[in-house]
């Protein structure tokens, strides 16, 4: 395998990952919306007022919550730089990802490409932030995420 298939090895790999990431938060959401629909459903006609028996506005109201909080925890931030990690190779082919949630909680993905091999890390974020040593990339990847402007 060359070097070039190995790299487009491992990005499809990462790719792939957190393809498999959203289709469950998806999933997550669409049953959720699947609910909320059935409370909907159950929801007084219009001739019907709040103080008539069969409307339940606190259900709804918490359904609601439940729904504004699984949207919270989706992936809605994304921020990516790419570099060259080495002086002597070019083509940017080496990246940080942030994907975030709405609360900058989530993981910075860096893949190192090198002459023979490329090296995939996986950190996670909380609060915009990292308990691991973060480089250069992977900051400005969280900060891109996050809409912050460097200046």
């Amino acid at each position: 395998m060359t070097l070039g298939e190995e790299t487009l090895t491992i990005i499809a790999l990462a790719s792939a990952a957190v393809a498999f990431l959203s289709l469950v938060m998806v999933l997550a959401l669409g049953r959720k919306v699947r609910q909320l629909r059935r409370l909907r459903s159950r929801a007084p006609a219009p001739s019907e007022s709040p103080g008539e028996p069969g409307f339940d506005a606190r259900e709804l109201a918490y359904e609601l919550g439940e729904l504004r909080e699984a949207v919270a925890h989706a992936v809605q931030r994304v921020g990516i730089v790419r570099f060259d990690a080495f002086e002597d190779l070019g083509g940017q082919l080496s990246f940080a990802a942030a994907l975030l949630d709405a609360d900058g909680d989530g993981i910075v993905l860096s893949s190192i490409n090198g002459r023979t091999e490329t090296r995939i890390y996986a950190k996670p974020v909380e609060r915009g932030s990292s308990r691991y040593n973060l480089s250069g990339e992977e900051e400005e990847a969280i900060r891109l995420a996050l809409g912050v402007v460097r200046r």
